[in-house]
């Protein structure tokens, strides 16, 4: 997955309205994120790391609230 795919994955997370769709949202959502942190074939530039900590923090949120 490349940067693009985990920020629409974040986003659908997001907007998400459905609460019994949301926990499989923003684990798809996470998934894309630690798929996108292992690539090493595309290293993170300063921008993309700060983006994925400020939305990790974001999904670790709405995943204690939806609990």
């Amino acid at each position: 997955m490349d940067r693009v795919d985990w920020r629409d994955s974040y986003k659908h997370a997001l907007m998400e309205l459905n609460p019994a769709e949301l926990p499989q949202r923003l684990e798809a959502a996470q998934d894309a994120i630690k798929i996108r942190v292992a690539d090493s074939s595309a290293p993170l530039s300063e921008q993309e790391f700060d983006e994925i900590t400020g939305a990790i923090r974001v999904l670790r949120f709405l995943t204690r609230e939806a609990a």
